[in-house]
């Protein structure tokens, strides 16, 4: 196995993976943000999230038996920075006493699916880098 095709099969496993979390994020979101409105900012910052994961993921199947990781990454990228304002805007509102929607569990929950987020985005990124690479590299 060269190592273009084993980055190849990482991309397409994260590739899959990115589409079957969306089929439980999008729904997940869009029900526990129905109370404030699918109009509310932090939504719509969510929304363009799933929906860069989703051109990701279908960008980089589509293009097989090529690599093409960039808009997942790009997509990771936005959703991890989204997902550390998120985590961290409920520590600090548990921190000031405040009650979350969901208890302290959502948190957690923000907190894990950020983590993952950022792992995802580091992945794609060298994933991206190494298909830049000279091939003599």
């Amino acid at each position: 196995m060269t190592e273009s095709s084993g980055s190849r099969r990482v991309e397409t496993g994260l590739a899959r993976f990115t589409l079957v979390s969306l089929a439980v994020t999008f729904p997940a979101e869009t029900w526990v943000s129905l109370p404030y409105g699918l109009s509310h900012p932090f939504y719509l910052v969510d929304l363009i999230a799933m929906i860069l994961l989703f051109w990701g993921a279908w960008r980089s199947l589509r293009a097989r038996p090529r690599s093409s990781p960039a808009i997942l990454c790009a997509a990771y990228g936005w959703a991890a920075s989204n997902g550390w304002r998120a985590t961290f805007g409920r520590i600090s509102a548990l921190a000031e006493g405040e009650a979350l929607d969901h208890g302290p569990a959502e948190a957690w929950v923000v907190g894990a699916a950020s983590a993952i987020a950022l792992g995802s985005f580091v992945l794609s990124l060298v994933l991206v880098v190494r298909r830049a690479a000279p091939s003599g590299d």
